[in-house]
């Protein structure tokens, strides 16, 4: 199979916010679906501290030309200065499912 699919990972410092950035992702049509876990633990170094956070793990499935749009609208809305936005290319799974990502994403 063709890389046609993408699921990209960010972070949020809330629940409000990630389920704002989801909605806008799948109201636009930039993503299919958008999973959000609650109450992840991060730990990091910022600004040579290190950190520990409560964060909500986004799970954003799309399709690599609605890319770049869904990753200027993480940037545009987000609270973080330096927004987690990592890609990870699909290369296999439900076909059932993935013909529905391209219903929902025409």
């Amino acid at each position: 199979m063709a890389i046609r699919y993408k699921l990209v990972l960010s972070t949020c410092d809330s629940t409000d916010e990630a389920r704002k950035i989801a909605a806008h992702l799948v109201t636009q049509k930039l993503a299919a679906c958008v999973n959000l876990i609650p109450n992840m633990e991060s730990i990091y170094v910022w600004e040579g501290e290190v950190e520990h956070s409560q964060e909500v793990k986004l799970l954003i499935k799309t399709k690599p030309e609605k890319l770049e749009l869904v990753m200027a609208a993480i940037k545009d809305m987000h609270s973080y200065d330096v927004p987690e936005i990592q890609v990870i290319d699909i290369t296999g799974g439900n076909l059932s499912y993935f013909k529905w990502m391209d219903e929902v994403l025409n």
